[in-house]
């Protein structure tokens, strides 16, 4: 009976701790499945992008940058747009021509920059500017995103940043972006005016685009929160910030000769075309003008008005897609400069201001109508 008893205690110990390995075993197969699957996101580029390839990775902030996003999270939203970086706006005229880049003396000369050309009696800039009395400004937070004003509301969205990879695009400062901001040219309550939809301002290593609906505004303290986002994702390289709910788009990206230009300074191509400076002229005095004599758009939505006479086609648009406010004497000198110094070659050329917006110049350009002459 002892022996017996002895055997039956042995068995039942036995199967208790085969039932706790066996237990232990299962934890761990359990266990493993859930590290394997931790898989990066995928290499695939975001579309849409104009200029630069992102980084395959988006991020919204507040999220860890340790941590890899889903595959999904790594394309760009179907409504983020960037200003594409040709010269010219392109035919179908539903993209933004990318005169808005400002000055490249803009950095130490503040008299040819557009915020600095044509302040409208009601507006104020940053260094005048004062916060709306009675408004609780404290909600902006540097590096996150700003609480939403108006129609927004909680639930809304972060904004998606993609960032610009290296190889194309790095040594933005952050400061300079912050200096940047500081050419706005801001209504009297210290948003953005309702006549333009595309700002652009820049200070030595940093270019600001933002795109907003034309009728649409913004607060200034939520313009300098969004680039805090941006240049907290995107560090030293810039990038494209969307924030759908908001409709507003931001884009930061570094200066070079490229993007940037100088006012009433033509800019010739290399290419030689057989262009007449007689029908660039008689062109120009065909771009379509109101009673005034002030320029206005071309048919439809186009932001721009483009007409052709003999081989010269001449564009005239405003860098912020507002309207035009200067009569057309006024700017004759300035076309006329650019055909004399461009002579056979294409070019364009800026002139300060006269623009609806308060942040706008225009901008003219000659080029030839059958490039298949040029050489």
């Amino acid at each position: 009976m002892g022996g017996g008893g002895s055997f039956e205690l042995l068995e039942d110990v036995c199967a208790m701790f085969s039932k706790v390995l066996l237990a232990y075993v299962l934890l761990a197969l359990g266990a493993a499945p859930a590290s394997l699957l931790a898989n990066g996101v995928g290499d695939s580029e975001a579309p849409g992008v104009v200029g630069h390839s992102p980084s395959p990775s988006a991020t919204t902030p507040g999220a860890s940058t340790s941590e890899n996003t889903s595959p999904s999270a790594a394309q760009s939203p179907a409504n983020v747009t960037t200003v594409p970086s040709a010269a010219q706006p392109p035919a179908n005229a539903t993209t933004i021509p990318s005169a808005a880049h400002p000055p490249a003396n803009a950095t130490t000369n503040a008299t040819t920059t557009p915020s600095s050309a044509h302040p409208p009696a009601n507006a104020t800039t940053n260094a005048t500017a004062v916060p709306e009395t009675g408004k609780n400004h404290s909600e902006a937070v540097p590096g996150q995103a700003p609480k939403l004003q108006g129609n927004h509301t909680a639930s809304d969205s972060p904004p998606t940043t993609i960032c610009f990879p290296k190889s194309t695009s790095h040594g933005v400062e952050d400061h300079h972006c912050r200096k940047a901001l500081d050419k706005i040219v801001y209504a009297a309550n210290q948003t953005l005016d309702r006549f333009s939809s595309l700002i652009f301002v820049n200070y030595k290593t940093c270019n600001v685009h933002i795109q907003k609906p034309q009728n649409g505004t913004l607060k200034k303290l939520e313009i300098s929160s969004l680039v805090d986002v941006l240049n907290g994702a995107c560090h030293s390289t810039g990038g494209l910030l969307t924030h759908a709910s908001m409709k507003i788009n931001l884009r930061i990206e570094r200066s070079t000769k490229e993007n940037t230009y100088e006012v009433d300074s033509p800019v010739c191509k290399k290419e030689k075309c057989p262009l007449i400076q007689s029908d660039c002229l008689s062109a120009f005095y065909q771009l379509p003008v109101d009673g005034k004599g002030i320029f206005v758009h071309g048919k439809g939505s186009r932001p721009f008005a483009r007409v052709t006479s003999g081989n010269c086609t001449v564009t005239a648009s405003t860098t912020d897609l507002s309207a035009f406010t200067i009569e057309r004497q006024f700017i004759a000198p300035t076309m006329k400069k650019l055909l004399q110094q461009c002579d056979k070659h294409p070019g364009k050329i800026y002139y300060s201001g006269g623009t609806k917006g308060y942040n706008g110049d225009i901008w003219l350009s000659a080029r030839a109508a059958n490039k298949e002459l040029c050489e």
